[in-house]
């Protein structure tokens, strides 16, 4: 199926000693969940964590491709944010770390056809790129790496392949756009690397926070 193209145009007061350290902060900044991201950097403790307790859950925070609490709350039950996206930085017992570990399989090839438009400015009306384009579909590898927020110890790694091509949460659907963007001097092909769907995410970091 050939789809139409569109055309147009250092956390600051962060003291880190050595290993086992805690990070600390001016007793004046308000801390917040969102200092958690420094354990990403340079694993350390933060003496402003929950220690992680004899039993689950285990709230946590999670580093990378990540905001279910503003984006996508209705993804969890009623009380699961407070474990997978805690506004609280006191009741945080994990950090979770996600990171790209390379392009994965092949997924699929998206054809499209591009055809001027009237749009606005350089690239809009005649004389715009016209023509077949294609973009090549590849899943992206994932890396997660779980820590112990309070004394910054690595707890798990989990690895997963991201396939999310779109912008909502539906894995049934045709992961190529009904359009794309194209400027004057793209190149005939292209490539698209994946990201993860948030239940990808969660079921790397379920057996460590719930289970």
């Amino acid at each position: 199926m050939r789809r139409l193209t569109i055309v147009a145009g250092v956390l600051a007061g962060v003291v880190v000693l050595g290993g086992g350290a805690f990070a600390l902060f001016h007793d004046d900044e308000t801390f917040t969940v969102s200092r958690y991201r420094a354990m990403c950097d340079k694993p350390h403790g933060f003496k402003q964590a929950a220690a992680r307790s004899a039993t689950q859950p285990h709230p946590v925070f999670v580093y990378g491709y990540w905001n279910v609490r503003e984006d996508h709350p209705e993804a969890f039950g009623a009380g699961a944010l407070d474990v997978w996206d805690p506004a609280d930085p006191a009741k945080v017992q994990l950090v979770a770390c996600v990171d790209t570990a390379g392009r994965g399989a092949f997924v699929k090839r998206c054809d499209y056809t591009a055809q001027s438009g009237p749009i606005d400015g350089p690239l809009g009306g005649p004389g715009g790129p016209t023509g077949n384009y294609s973009v090549d579909l590849y899943k992206t590898e994932f890396r997660v790496t779980l820590y112990a927020a309070r004394t910054g110890a690595r707890v798990a790694t989990a690895r997963f392949s991201g396939d999310r091509f779109g912008a909502d949460e539906d894995e049934n659907g045709d992961p190529c756009s009904p359009a794309t963007v194209v400027h004057a001097n793209d190149p005939r092909g292209s490539v698209r690397e994946g990201t993860p769907y948030i239940r990808q995410i969660r079921d790397a970091l379920t057996p460590y926070v719930t289970h």
